[in-house]
Parts: C-alpha cells; structure tokens; sequence
C-alpha cells in the first residue's frame, strides 16, 4: 500500500569511492574546487530487475556501458542513472575496474532504497564536484524516490563561487493507479529543480510514461523536456524506448512507447539525445540458457538515453 504521509524531506546519504581496495565513503567532495568545464554526458538506462538471468545481463550491460564511455570524448565527464538495480547488480558494479578507476558510486548496497529488492544508482564521474547526495520518497505502492545529486560547477570563471546543477535519478510509479501517482511524484522532483539556489535542474529515467497525462508532465511542471525541444515527435518509433524487446504478446497487448525521458530547468542545454541499449544481448554462449527460462537474450526490455548537456 502507499504511505498516507509520505517524507518528502531530502534524506542525505553517502558517496563512495574506491580506493584501497575497496569501496569508502568518501569525506572530501572538492567541495572547494568545482569542476571548470561546464560540460558533461548523461546516461540513462533501466535494467530489468524481474526477468531471470540477472548476472548475465547486467554484466552484458556492463561492457556495453564500459565500450559506451570509451567511445565518448574523454575531455567530458559522464554521469550515468541507472533503474531497477538489485544487490546483485551493484556486486557486478563495485568490481568493475574501470567503474573503480573512473566513477564515484551513490550506492553499494541497498540500505537507502525503500524496496529491500530494488532501486535507483548513479555512478558519477571522479572529475566531477558532489557537493550533496540525498533521496526524497514519494507516494508509492512501489518503493519509488529520486535520487539526488547536486554537482558545483565554476561560476562564470569567476573564483572561489560555484554554480549548483542538481541531477535527480528516478523511476515513476509503474502501470496505471486510482488516482494516479506520477503527477505527484513529478511534482515533487520539480519543486526541488526549481530551487531557486540553483543554476540549473534535471530529471531523467524510466518515467513509465504510458498514460495521456504524461505528455505533458513536463509542461505541468515547468520543464523542458530534452526529446521535443530536439525536435522529436510524439507516437514516433524514432522515440520509443519501451516495447520493442519484449515478447511479441506483451508488445501486441501494450505497444510501444516513450517510457524514458529527460526533463530539465533552468541556465542549461540538452546539445544531442540518442538512444542507446538497441539489441544488446547476453553473451551468445548464454542465449540458449536465457531461452531455456523463458526470458529473452536481450539486456534489458528498455532502450535508454545518452545525452550531451551544457551549463551555461
């Protein structure tokens, strides 16, 4: 059931990094030292936490994302948000060594997730300045929150002040609800990108976008959101990120659409949207066993987003 009083309070959390041979909490955000370069990539991606062969996947999932990165500008950061992570898929996470060598983590087990199952992550780049890190629990029958990082940037080159851009990770309430719930829980992500202390906000992920009301959540809201203002059309193949690597039943019963998003306010640009995650599967020696459970050898029934975005 929902809770009838739910915190929207920010709960403050943990970043952590490796070093040591581990995983720490890190204490020293930079906080005095934000990042120069106005730039960064944004990557978005939900990973199916239900269909059998997690480890599989995740871990296909998790090349795809290292050869992803690889290929893009390495002058730019990257921050990516992922949906739908269960403990095991942060164990795959922690012991990739180029997410070791390269990102800082918000999450390594699932003490900050209302589900005891799954919830949201980010990895975020180490060139990159958390000044914060907190989750804000919604109205749910899920277990569903946002995730929110504040990043400090350099403030128009001028010394010593910083320019605050606050990301928020999160994965609406699923399917259809009386009343619904995703106008709520929008509403409270966008109070908090319209903070007024900051310089721009974003939202981005599974936004579960399959009712009329959810074309304009963005507009409800007062935010941009990154596909249309691309020039990107609704009920278009070109924008779907749902249905197209489901069972064919599943697509015939619901069809496709553009579950995942990016919204955002504020002195920022969304310069390139694309989609990423199209026909990536397990490992061809795995296909067989996927097919022998009934699940099918895709990664994952979502296609994400890759972004390029600029603060200005």
């Amino acid at each position: 059931m929902a809770d009838p009083k739910p915190d929207h309070t920010p709960r403050p959390q943990p970043l952590y990094q490796f070093r040591e041979n581990s995983w720490w909490q890190t204490i020293d955000r930079n906080t005095e030292k934000p990042t120069n370069a106005p730039l960064f990539h944004l990557i978005t991606w939900n990973i199916d936490c239900q269909a059998q062969g997690g480890n599989l996947r995740m871990a296909a999932a998790l090349r795809y994302l290292e050869q992803l990165t690889k290929e893009a500008p390495p002058a730019v950061p990257i921050v990516l948000f992922l949906q739908e992570m269960t403990l095991s898929d942060l164990k795959l996470i922690q012991a990739a060594s180029w997410i070791q060598a390269q990102y800082n983590l918000t999450d390594i087990d699932t003490s900050n997730w209302q589900s005891g199952y799954y919830g949201t992550a980010m990895l975020i780049d180490r060139r990159l300045t958390v000044n914060s890190v907190s989750r804000i629990r919604y109205k749910t029958n899920m277990q569903r929150d946002g995730l929110f990082v504040d990043l400090a940037f350099a403030r128009d080159g001028i010394a010593g002040e910083q320019a605050i851009v606050r990301l928020c990770n999160t994965h609406l309430e699923s399917l259809v609800a009386v009343p619904p719930l995703r106008p709520a829980q929008m509403a409270i992500v966008a109070k908090h990108l319209h903070d007024p202390a900051i310089r721009a906000g974003l939202v981005a992920g599974d936004f579960n976008a399959i009712e009329p009301f959810d074309r304009t959540l963005h507009l409800d809201n007062g935010l941009k959101d990154a596909y249309l203002e691309l020039g990107g059309q609704e009920d278009n193949d070109e924008g779907y990120t749902w249905g197209q690597q489901v069972h064919s039943e599943l697509r015939e019963r619901f069809g496709c659409s553009r579950m995942d998003k990016i919204f955002y306010c504020g002195r920022m640009r969304v310069n390139s949207l694309q989609r990423i995650g199209m026909d990536v599967k397990v490992e061809d020696s795995k296909t067989a066993v996927m097919r022998s459970w009934g699940t099918m050898e895709y990664v994952t029934d979502h296609y994400g987003l890759m972004a390029d975005i600029t603060v200005e």
